[in-house]
């Protein structure tokens, strides 16, 4: 039976599993993976290249562009690496690319950047996003002005991900989108500033209900930070599961996004805008029950320990390093006021107002504190900056309307280096480290780069790659492939239909190589399903070989027919044909409903 893999995340982003069984007929189709002479000296002549964007500036922040590959050293694990490929982007010329040129079809040579802006609606206050908006509008306008190639894309996090303008030359595509975000209404639900609110009230409702006094001095009055401190815990975990929870679901829409542009060629620039990521989820509860219960606080800095994310993070960098994206974060939060000003946290007044921590007043003690309030702005901003460290890119705080920072994120589009070279075979650990040395450094110089990232498998970017045709829909065919779908066939006492997918491919399109038995090629086919809720089929292969007796004139196409078994609803069918030889491939959606 055919069956479904619920969408998952593999650092918080997604994962195409790799299956075979499926029943293929036509012309020279073969099961993986048995070896042909074609495949056999393809294997031998394929390597994978790790390419690195390194942004340089002076000490003012302006772009160095004149600097050659003697320039820089690069070193993977301690290790000096050996720079094969050098672009300088300041120096290219886009004119091809502006033609519409096809992202498989110029071989070895980089496409300009991509700019993908993600707006995290589920950890974006709206009227933070109201308040920014002028500004984003503002720097996709001046692009639009600039030109130079570079494409755009639009999407946010509804919490899933949810893709508004697929890539466009034209910015102003998502200026017009962006108007329609702002109309969108958005549930308090999602707030956390909401949900902190409400645990700090509980906490300070328990505690002032605790401090009060008795009726009569014979009875035992009740201490707060003994008598409630299991409470007082049991909101504080509860808060930072939620915290963790959210950011979780942040990053695995994020993921999603950055596996499907993982799967395009060429440098990727990510606008993350957010009020951020809570690198300790529950931090700021855990240090306000530490100010309000001094002798606990040994105790509330061990817990916030324990809800510490930082390993996700880095994970999800080097991931993001794997697929070629630089993220630039953005904090909508702007800069956020003091806790002591806010009205709902005032503790209680007159005669009741008494038995706080230290003897000092309830108004005073349970309030959160300047300091408090610094670690919690921290605690978001933190993630942020290791994202951007990690990743080579810029991160934008504390400012409430960041047009200047925009611009100079702008500043990177156009003004990098991609150094590249052949990865090691030999490395045990899956995340290998980089680092990048300018040969003849000035001072107040500095080097921006990704600082490691995640061997990627062969069957991996070819998921990523059909993953940026169904999520994106970046779809090529130089290979002047035809995909389309046979007869349908209703299984017996079955809800389920099968559906023969065809694929022809023009066996003039295939790159031939010298064998033993004479010249030969091979295309490998692979394909995933998705239905309407985001569930997808495992990713499936064959191969299809040509030589021999096969070649044939040209116009002659060889069939590969894939039946797959689905139940009712709606399909979408990505198809990566791939040539072996060459490396060109087409990459196909088509859609089908079945009843």
């Amino acid at each position: 039976m055919y069956s479904f893999v619920q969408r998952t995340s593999r650092l918080a982003g997604l994962v195409f599993a790799s299956s075979s069984g499926l029943t293929i007929a036509g012309v020279g189709a073969q099961e993986r993976p048995p070896a042909t002479p074609a495949a056999t000296i393809v294997e031998q002549v394929t390597v994978n290249i790790v390419n690195i964007d390194v942004h340089v500036t002076d000490r003012r922040g302006r772009p160095i562009s004149d600097l050659s590959v003697e320039d820089f050293e690069v070193f993977e694990e301690g290790e000096s690496m050996e720079v094969t490929n050098f672009l300088n982007a300041s120096s290219r010329d886009n004119r091809e690319w502006l033609e519409g040129a096809d992202l498989e079809e110029v071989d070895g040579v980089d496409p300009p950047l991509m700019v993908a802006l993600y707006i995290d609606r589920y950890r974006t206050r709206h009227a933070n996003l109201l308040r920014i908006e002028r500004d984003l509008a503002g720097f996709l306008s001046a692009r639009r002005d600039q030109g130079a190639g570079i494409r755009f894309l639009l999407a946010s996090g509804d919490p899933e991900l949810n893709v508004r303008v697929p890539f466009t030359t034209d910015p102003g595509e998502l200026m017009n989108a962006l108007d329609e975000l702002r109309a969108e209404p958005r549930s308090p639900a999602h707030d956390d500033g909401l949900f902190r609110l409400q645990i700090l009230r509980e906490v300070r409702r328990a505690y002032e209900a605790c401090a009060q006094p008795t009726a009569s001095p014979n009875v035992p009055g009740c201490v707060p930070c003994v008598d409630m401190w299991s409470s007082f815990l049991g909101s504080a975990n509860q808060y930072a599961a939620e915290m963790q929870s959210r950011a979780a679901a942040s990053i695995s829409a994020l993921g999603e996004l950055v596996t499907a542009l993982g799967g395009l060629p060429g440098p990727k620039a990510l606008i993350y805008v957010s009020d951020g990521l809570p690198q300790r989820p529950g931090a700021e509860l855990f240090h306000y029950l530490g100010d309000i219960c001094p002798e606990r606080q040994s105790e509330t800095d061990t817990r916030q320990l324990e809800w510490d994310e930082t390993t996700r993070f880095n994970r999800f960098s080097a991931f993001s390093n794997a697929s070629r994206v630089t993220l630039y974060p953005v904090d909508a939060g702007g800069i956020r006021a003091s806790s002591s000003v806010d009205p709902s946290l005032a503790g209680p007044v007159g005669a009741a107002d008494g038995g706080g921590a230290g003897g000092l007043r309830l108004s005073t003690v349970l309030v959160p504190s300047n300091q408090n309030d610094r670690l919690r702005i921290d605690n978001l901003q933190a993630t942020l900056s290791l994202l951007a460290d990690e990743t080579g890119g810029r991160a934008v705080f504390n400012q409430a309307h960041p047009e200047e920072a925009l611009e100079e994120i702008a500043a990177d589009f156009g003004s990098y280096y991609s150094l590249g070279y052949s990865a090691p075979v030999n490395r045990r650990h899956p995340i290998r480290q980089i680092d990048v040395r300018l040969t003849r450094p000035k001072k107040g110089w500095r080097v921006r780069y990704r600082r490691s990232y995640i061997v990627k498998s062969e069957e991996q970017r070819l998921a990523d790659r059909l993953y940026a045709a169904l999520k994106l829909n970046e779809q090529s065919n130089p290979l002047n492939v035809d995909v389309t779908f046979g007869e349908l066939a209703t299984q017996a006492a079955s809800t389920r239909t099968t559906v023969p997918v065809e694929v022809r491919v023009p066996l003039s399109e295939v790159a031939l190589l010298p064998g033993p038995v004479g010249s030969a090629g091979a295309v490998r086919i692979f394909l995933v399903a998705e239905n309407e809720d985001g569930e997808r089929t495992p990713m499936r292969q064959k191969t299809l070989n040509v030589g021999g007796a096969q070649l044939a004139a040209d116009g002659e196409q060889g069939l590969v027919v894939v039946n797959v078994d689905l139940p009712p609803g709606d399909f979408a069918f990505a198809v990566g044909v791939r040539d072996e030889a060459s490396g060109r491939g087409s990459y196909l959606v088509r859609e089908i409903a079945l009843p």
